[in-house]
């Protein structure tokens, strides 16, 4: 399936209309003009079987096939690249979706942690979702991670000034080391979904920063409104028919 490609000031698109089918990598001038200068397709067949596949080219001209490769050679140069196969590394897309090749949705990670990131961390993400929305993303400025969760039911955290909180979204900052980052957030999923709780100070995390969740009241007739205006700002109301999928990190917290 042969793909177009268009661009805004913030993403570079890849898509075929006929087919509904879209994926997306982070804008930036340069690597706009070199992804244009080659055809871009998907797996028709792989995509109707449900299998796992990439988007890619049959041009050698950018020194890797798939899209995620030559968005890793662009922004961490070549020779990085290289270095990261001869080490067994892979292109790892944190949120195991092939089609996101946004830079803060990618990372160098060995193969075999990669392996063990699809039975453990990819497979109990899913199960969670109705109790919390996890992910992971890195910036390509500071090379720090953050892991994002947001909680679609109540939930309480303990800090260690002896207060107890209740949290709609939490960030937690990680230096540039994948598998701490990987193991932490496999932990966490374990103890949010078997206990519906965590220790932050357990975590390896070297910052983090929350948002508190905030009450309202139904309306007259018991129903709860999809949308609340809170200081000038629209807010969702998380209820059974509205959960949070994904949490965006907090960019201010990348600063520290």
């Amino acid at each position: 399936m042969k793909l177009n490609l268009t661009a805004t000031t913030d993403r570079i698109y890849f898509r075929n209309e006929e087919n509904g089918f879209m994926g997306y990598t982070t804008y930036d001038a340069d690597l706009f003009k070199k992804l244009n200068s080659v055809t871009w397709n998907v797996n028709t067949d792989a995509l109707k079987a449900k299998k796992k596949t990439y988007i890619f080219t049959y041009s050698k001209k950018l020194r890797a096939k798939t899209l995620h490769q030559v968005v890793m050679i662009h922004w961490y140069g070549l020779d990085n690249f290289e270095k990261a196969r001869a080490e067994n590394f892979i292109v790892e897309h944190h949120d195991n979706n092939a089609f996101n090749c946004l830079i803060e949705n990618l990372s160098f990670a060995p193969n075999n942690v990669n392996l063990a990131k699809a039975q453990t961390y990819d497979k109990e993400r899913k199960i969670a979702l109705p109790f919390v929305a996890m992910n992971i993303f890195k910036d390509f400025k500071t090379k720090k991670y953050q892991i994002t969760l947001g909680f679609n039911q109540e939930f309480f955290i303990s800090f260690t000034d002896g207060t107890d909180k209740s949290l709609t979204s939490l960030s937690l900052l990680y230096e540039d080391d994948f598998r701490i980052v990987i193991n932490d957030a496999s932990n966490l999923l374990y103890n949010l979904t078997e206990y519906k709780k965590f220790v932050l100070d357990k975590l390896q995390s070297i910052d983090y920063s929350y948002t508190e969740s905030i009450y309202i009241l139904p309306e007259a007739d018991g129903t709860l409104p999809a949308m609340v205006e809170i200081d000038g700002r629209w807010a969702i109301v998380l209820s059974e028919e509205t959960r949070l999928h994904s949490v965006a990190p907090d960019s201010k917290l990348y600063e520290k």
